[in-house]
């Protein structure tokens, strides 16, 4: 597998609004996760599809092999290679269903396609030799240049609007084509399958040019900047550092980063900047915080406080993470220690030597196997492999029901309408005009 650009598209989101980040991850080793090589495997999959004319399902069954280089369909399940670390993944009814969504809606666009395209960043960003691979490129006779980025994750709902890694594919991409073709207008698609989420923004190719272009060329500029800090901690925190929620989500130097430390500190301990500054006893400093806070938190503190959550967990988790891997490496976190975990569920060693054992003991089958029916949702998958036919889903989407989603807190950019709830009526009579026979 290719050795990403240092400023590569897919963190833009990240050196673009803190150029510090670019030292602090060289500090982390990029170890893969194993719901990134899933990722990996399902765009594999994906492009085996576009690249040969065939669909998910064609490769049922098949194993995809994902290594530190190279990823690829490994024969009659093989085991991993014992030179490169890897994972195996295969395909299933799940992964090639979610990977049919996406080739169902790049196949639906016409036009030109380009599979896996190469294309060079190094005149946008200034990084000698450059480049990033988009999923798919899609050149339209209609003058629209497509392009459509699949994410297999399931965690966190991407947006396609404003979104730098696919602006930069975009202006790499035009860059690449604007001498053959007439491209004004550029659309940006994130596929999201396993969250039945696509979404789609529009921009005009002049804007990519010339005010996306600009800005790419200042933060890449500040990140060379920052790469001169390199060790100057308290410097680099001052000048290039930038904690926010989607620039930290995925940071690998979350745990090491002075600004998320000193935000989540401040986000933290801004409530007790009264306590600190009073100079009463601990016993008062205590008995003025109890007193003050509730009276206190008024509607905005609570908003301002809310608001901050996201970012506080994301460090938190992030130090869980770095002290386990300290402990598993040996060295010591004081007032740390590892433990065994809760044991996984029991299951059989060799299932199907159990199965010919519990034959034996002449059990009846309600008694060896547990039988129930399958999901909506496994009717829906059978239903676009050809099994239910086209007449007979209709039947079936007549009997299926959906609870409504609980009512859940979002902040207010969110795209959801926001619901209307009327407060309480107090239930209880007013019996504050009765007089005491009244209420005997």
């Amino acid at each position: 597998m290719s050795t990403h650009a240092l400023l590569s598209p897919s963190s833009a989101h990240r050196w673009l609004e803190c150029p510090g980040s670019v030292v602090l991850e060289a500090q982390c080793p990029d170890e893969s996760s194993e719901f990134a090589d899933e990722g990996t495997a399902a765009h594999f999959l994906a492009s085996e599809c576009l690249k040969y004319q065939r669909d998910a399902q064609d490769y049922l069954g098949d194993i995809v092999g994902v290594y530190a280089d190279t990823v690829s369909f490994s024969v009659d399940a093989m085991p991993l290679r014992h030179d490169v670390p890897g994972r195996l993944y295969p395909v299933d009814t799940d992964m090639a269903s979610y990977v049919q969504t996406y080739l169902d809606y790049v196949r639906s666009l016409g036009g030109e396609l380009l599979v896996e395209q190469r294309l060079n960043i190094e005149a946008i960003t200034g990084e000698s030799r450059a480049q990033g691979t988009s999923d798919a490129v899609v050149l339209l006779p209609t003058g629209e240049l497509v392009i459509i980025d699949l994410k297999y994750g399931r965690g966190v709902k991407v947006e396609a609007e404003n979104n730098a890694q696919l602006q930069l594919y975009a202006l790499a991409a035009l860059t690449e084509h604007e001498l053959t073709r007439d491209l004004h207008t550029v659309r940006m698609v994130i596929v999201q399958p396993r969250l039945d989420h696509v979404s789609e923004w529009v921009r005009n190719a002049d804007d990519l040019r010339s005010i996306f272009a600009d800005y790419v060329k200042r933060g890449a500029d500040r990140c060379r900047a920052a790469i001169q800090y390199q060790g100057q901690w308290a410097e680099l925190h001052h000048k290039y550092l930038t904690s926010g929620e989607e620039q930290c989500r995925f940071c690998r130097a979350k745990a090491l980063c002075p600004a998320l430390a000193a935000q989540v500190q401040a986000e933290v301990c801004q409530d007790f900047e009264t306590l600190v500054a009073h100079e009463g006893s601990e016993a008062q400093k205590a008995g003025l915080l109890l007193k003050s806070s509730p009276e206190l938190l008024y509607p905005e503190d609570l908003g301002l406080r809310l608001a901050a959550v996201p970012l506080i967990e994301t460090w938190c988790k992030a130090i869980r993470a770095k002290a386990e891997a300290e402990l598993l490496a040996g060295h010591a976190v004081p007032g740390f220690k590892l433990v065994a975990g809760r044991k996984g569920a029991r299951q059989w060693g060799d299932a199907a030597e159990a199965e010919t054992m519990l034959k034996t003991m002449r059990l009846k089958v309600e008694e060896m196997y547990d039988l129930s029916l399958i999901s909506p949702t496994s009717a829906e998958k059978l239903h676009k492999a050809g099994a239910i036919g086209p007449r007979q889903w209709p039947k079936l989407q007549a009997l299926i029901t959906q609870i409504e989603g609980k009512p859940s807190v979002a902040p207010e950019s969110d795209k959801r309408p926001a619901l209307t709830v009327q407060a309480a009526e107090n239930d209880f009579e007013d019996v504050s005009a009765q007089t005491a026979e009244d209420l005997v």
